[in-house]
């Protein structure tokens, strides 16, 4: 279990990093998974983090649920589903060094892949979104922080504010289901993780609370430009220190 101070830190970090989750539909993680590896150490974030953003996607679909676009949903979990728990498997074996490694170089390449999808105004179609949640499953189970790279697919589908934060989040609350439970099998998912997720998760249900009466109000190019800086300077750390 963390220490006071450890809780101290952890807790407004959750909540400021769920209020930019809400709004920018992505970046809770990105913001929190370098703090909690920083307090109670890398092997831990996972697993902790699974429990809090699945309260905390939960709540935004909550918040935002009569905008859910359940063909993309289906479609989405058809392949993310067993993709998460292969790559939650592969986790739990992977060395703590290879894991930061890896963690740093897909922040940074996350910010190249946003920008190209963007640029290249692809048309993503409902078909898609099986071999799209493949991939996207996949890295789930590996390093949690997805959102950076799933956005621009539901974005180049047409969805927009509430609907694609609601849709999103619906797909990353059953992706945190899978890997708690693989985690759970390899004995991951201890009591003290579940009980740091959920007074983490807890927060986040305010945050995003407060996020969504805020999604109208923000400059969506001053938040992309925002969680761009925070995927370079957080990949660059985990990189540096990979210990």
């Amino acid at each position: 279990m963390p220490d006071p101070l450890a809780l101290a830190i952890l807790v407004p970090v959750a909540l400021g990093a769920s209020i930019v989750g809400g709004v920018a539909g992505f970046g809770a993680a990105v913001i929190l998974l370098p703090v909690v590896a920083w307090t109670l150490g890398l092997r831990a974030a996972a697993p902790i983090l699974t429990v809090a953003m699945l309260l905390g996607n939960a709540s935004r679909v909550w918040w935002s649920r009569g905008e859910i676009d359940g063909r993309v949903v289906v479609r989405f979990l058809a392949g993310a589903v067993p993709a998460t728990v292969l790559g939650a498997t592969l986790y739990a074996s992977a060395p703590t060094e290879w894991l930061a490694r890896f963690i740093g170089v897909f922040l940074l390449g996350a910010v190249l892949l946003r920008r190209a999808l963007a640029s290249s105004r692809v048309r993503v179609r409902a078909t898609h979104f099986p071999l799209i949640g493949g991939g996207i499953g996949f890295l789930s189970g590996l390093v949690v922080v997805t959102g950076p790279i799933a956005t621009p697919f539901f974005l180049a589908y047409g969805l927009r504010r509430g609907a694609y934060i609601a849709t999103e989040s619906a797909c990353a609350t059953v992706m945190h289901l899978a890997r708690s439970a693989t985690f759970a099998r390899h004995a991951l998912l201890t009591s003290e993780a579940v009980a740091v997720g959920l007074v983490l998760g807890a927060t986040m249900f305010l945050g995003a609370w407060i996020a969504r009466r805020l999604l109208d109000r923000m400059s969506d190019r001053v938040f992309l430009l925002l969680i761009e800086a925070l995927l370079v300077l957080m990949g660059l750390q985990f990189l540096a220190g990979p210990g």
